[in-house]
């Protein structure tokens, strides 16, 4: 699945270890081929990349992957152990009921040495799939790690929309933090330019000590946790 702030996350912090795997499986894939997919095709086409999803037609043109498959149960699924050299997912950790027991899932069918990456929301709006159930900071996931005798590798909670809009890192009254008001606006073109006049904006104000804790507007951008961790 995903959004803007997960495509750049991805491309960030993972596309070296996606270039340099032999089998991968993405989880709760969207459309055929995934951006992921098709992203990590182009410099690694000989690359055997699976995708897995808990429902036939959950998200449109999944199934008509010729590598899809299905799993009856969204706790166990029909791979054997220490199958892939990267098991992936993006935006799915949140939608799954008790995503400690998944996560032990995907350590079973991960490869000794592979890396088990997700990506999950942590300030984007409730959004069942059916149900919407978690957000994580980057310390639960280390947490998470630890408990399964996983290496962390990568583990930030990010907004990497912010680099993308030309926004400065600043928090406080200068630049009052980041919100998602409409989470289907966030990451688009016309969002782009409503965040880049409130930061023309908030600058101006920034100066003013009476009027700028009034005044000043919090950017429209979704924050994730990307994890990579090691078996």
């Amino acid at each position: 699945m995903g959004h803007l702030n997960s495509k750049l996350l991805w491309h960030k912090y993972a596309t070296s270890y996606f270039n340099e795997a032999s089998t991968i499986l993405e989880i709760g894939p969207a459309g055929y081929p995934t951006i992921y997919e098709a992203t990590t095709k182009v410099l690694n086409a000989t690359c055997q990349y699976d995708v897995l999803d808990v429902r036939p037609n959950f998200i449109q043109g999944a199934d008509k992957n010729p590598n899809f498959l299905l799993a009856n149960n969204p706790l166990h699924y029909p791979i054997a152990d220490e199958t892939y050299d990267i098991v992936f997912s993006d935006q799915v950790l949140a939608h799954v009921e008790q995503f400690w027991l998944w996560y032990q899932e995907l350590k079973r069918i991960t490869k000794k040495g592979g890396y088990i990456i997700t990506i999950n929301s942590y300030s984007y709006p409730c959004c069942p799939s059916p149900i919407d159930a978690w957000r994580v900071h980057a310390d639960g996931m280390k947490i998470l790690n630890q408990v399964n005798d996983l290496e962390t590798i990568v583990c930030i909670t990010e907004s990497a929309e912010l680099n993308a809009f030309g926004i400065p890192h600043k928090t406080g009254f200068y630049y009052p933090g980041a919100s998602v008001s409409d989470p289907f606006n966030s990451g688009t073109r016309t969002n782009l330019w409503i965040n880049k006049i409130k930061n023309i904006g908030n600058k101006l104000l920034a100066p003013i000590p009476k009027v700028r804790g009034l005044l000043m507007n919090p950017v429209n951008v979704a924050f994730d946790t990307i994890t990579v961790a090691r078996k």
